[in-house]
């Protein structure tokens, strides 16, 4: 064997291993299943409160919004690896803190839920 050999093997076996690396398709594409909200804090009531959300994921299929009051919402996402927007929503009455809790479903990563309180017709 010559001298130079050896080294161009391992030289060749170091550009498959990095190719067959880059090329790997473990078939995950999108992003980490997350939902995030930012909501007001603090509303009176009638008053329009519009919470936005933002999630992310491998295939995401819908978004639920319990508004605490009973009021249920939903945003359909149709196997979208991201979604952000706003909803809305109006507590009629006031009835102290309320919870919005959030539940995104993925169809690879299952579920994540986010929550955001809102006290209505009270001062802080």
């Amino acid at each position: 064997m010559r001298a130079g050999a050896g080294r161009l093997g391992a030289v060749l076996v170091v550009a498959i291993l990095s190719f067959a690396t880059a090329c790997r398709d473990d078939g995950l594409i999108g992003f980490p299943l997350s939902l995030s909200l930012e909501a007001p804090q603090q509303a009176q009531p009638s008053q329009v409160v519009s919470v936005r959300y933002n999630a992310a994921g491998r295939s995401l299929q819908g978004i639920v919004f319990a508004w605490g009051d009973g009021a249920v919402d939903s945003v359909a996402t149709a196997g979208a690896q991201t979604a952000a927007g706003t909803v809305e929503h109006v507590y009629e009455a006031p009835g102290g803190l309320f919870t919005l809790r959030a539940r995104v479903e993925d169809a690879v990563e299952g579920a994540k839920t986010a929550e955001a309180q809102i006290l209505v017709g009270e001062s802080l």
